[in-house]
């Protein structure tokens, strides 16, 4: 290790010079716990404070009660925080056809759909079901980068399908979240990005590994993995911690704290 990365995390000081970018955040309160610093300044400042340059948001409200007004909300915030807050287009599959399409031709309208985030999970819906079709209609389009919140043992939305999909759209990047949360996961999600370009990793989670991290670049390299953290709902300190402190190259820090989510996003 050299000392680039590790000296700024000892001392806790923000990098500088450095690409870092969250490509897995949220914002706003969730149901069943108070969450600090949660609007969109809060957020920013906390990014402020640890030397990430931009992140990629969610809100909470979008995977949870409505993802219209989710979506409202984020746009909202990017346009407040331009190049500080990048949003994703959510969507729930559970709604009728005529209201997705609706609600994705309104924000193609403005250009503003550079990515969409989807929790099969939350919305109790699986990845290839047919209340998805005009979103993945629209990424293949657009070849449009689709973040899902997957997990071990996810029926709605593992590694292994969403894996499977990617092979059907191959313009399409999938972006498989928390894909470093258990061993499991880790075995399961970089079996499944060797050899799939469109196939990447996110490492959000609350749970750091040790030497997950080292041990997922041996086996699909640094450019298949990506930074997120789910700030507010988790702070981003720990999680950037595990990139910098890891025993890796520089270059491989790099990538995963923001070139891997920089040519993904199309930033």
């Amino acid at each position: 290790m050299t000392d680039t990365f590790v000296d700024a995390c000892r001392l806790g000081q923000a990098l500088a010079g450095e690409l870092v970018i969250d490509a897995h955040a949220h914002m706003g309160p969730w149901h069943n716990f108070h969450i600090p610093h949660n609007s969109a300044r809060g957020m920013v400042e906390r990014l402020d404070q640890l030397g990430i340059d931009a992140c990629v948001s969610s809100p909470h409200v979008a995977i949870g009660p409505c993802y219209r007004e989710g979506n409202r909300q984020v746009m909202a915030a990017a346009d407040e925080y331009p190049e500080r807050i990048i949003p994703y287009v959510t969507i729930n599959p559970n709604y009728p056809e005529a209201e997705t399409r609706e609600e994705i031709e309104h924000w193609h309208s403005f250009a503003r759909i550079k990515a969409f985030k989807i929790h099969p999970a939350c919305h109790s819906y699986k990845v290839d079901g047919p209340g998805y079709g005009l979103m993945f209609e629209y990424a293949r389009e657009h070849s449009v980068p689709v973040l899902s919140h997957s997990w071990a043992g996810d029926s709605q939305a593992g590694a292994t399908l969403l894996s499977r999909m990617a092979g059907e759209m191959p313009n399409v990047t999938f972006i498989v979240g928390h894909a470093a949360s258990s061993w499991s996961m880790i075995d399961e999600a970089c079996g499944e990005a060797q050899g799939k370009d469109n196939v990447v990793l996110d490492l959000t989670g609350s749970q750091l590994l040790y030497m997950a991290l080292e041990k997922m670049v041996e086996r699909v390299g640094a450019a298949k993995i990506l930074f997120g953290s789910d700030i507010p709902f988790i702070d981003p300190a720990p999680g950037l911690g595990r990139i910098l402190m890891a025993r890796l190259s520089d270059d491989d820090k790099r990538q995963i704290l923001g070139l891997t989510t920089k040519r993904v996003f199309g930033l």
